[in-house]
């Protein structure tokens, strides 16, 4: 079994290879799309959108159709204020218009609902319920994710940035309580594996939240 990821950002960049890394022990880094043989992946980020489509996409397909090793071919992109269905249409259209074909290996669309951002506040034991600061207290009181489908999230009245935007700040306004720092190329906290348990005790207890990130957990799990 082999794997070719396509990430969407910095982020993705150095937080999947830890996710992997627990997910599927058995499955181990390679460093060019060619040193695959068995039990490997390979993981590139595409730089955001729209450059994952227009320019990384196809060099990935290239470079697995010239070693044909891969079994999936797994996409990772954000929908921001798209749902997941319309940015599976939209990367769908994308290799039917330009004609892309992928030899022996499967094209797997992951959407970020909203971004990875989104997914890490599905953590319970991170969320603070009773903030000590006014930012704190003003993202509490517009949604509770530790409740409520951070997916479904959408932004408060005066916010002029996107979703994606939000959820970041509110991210890093919840891990700030627990005095962990967060950036997008400084993730390290949300890589760790006490942190993804409780996401997968998140699914657990919660069936109705988060359905883009158990996507992406079963799959990983099931490969």
């Amino acid at each position: 079994m082999n794997m070719y990821f396509l990430v969407e950002g910095k982020t993705e960049r150095k937080v999947y290879p830890k996710w992997i890394s627990y997910f599927a022990p058995k499955l181990i880094r390679v460093n060019s799309p060619s040193d695959a043989n068995k039990n490997n992946y390979y993981l590139i980020s595409g730089g955001g959108f729209p450059s994952i489509l227009d320019n990384h996409l196809r060099d990935s397909v290239n470079d697995i159709n010239s070693v044909r090793i891969y079994d999936y071919l797994v996409l990772v992109i954000d929908t921001d204020d798209f749902s997941a269905a319309q940015k599976i249409d939209e990367v769908n259209n994308f290799v039917r218009t330009n004609d892309i074909s992928l030899l022996n290996c499967e094209l797997i669309i992951i959407p970020q609902v909203v971004c990875m951002e989104t997914w890490f506040l599905g953590n319970r034991r991170i969320y603070a319920r009773n903030p000590s600061n006014v930012e704190g207290v003003m993202y509490s009181n517009h949604y509770d994710v530790s409740r409520d489908d951070p997916e479904l999230m959408r932004v408060s009245n005066g916010f002029t940035g996107s979703t994606g935007d939000f959820h970041y700040r509110y991210l890093k306004s919840m891990l700030r309580e627990k005095n962990i720092r967060y950036s997008k190329t400084n993730p390290t906290e949300v890589g760790k594996e006490h942190y993804v348990i409780e996401l997968k005790n998140r699914l657990k207890t919660d069936s109705y939240s988060l359905k883009s990130m158990r996507e992406l957990f079963c799959f990983i799990e099931q490969v």
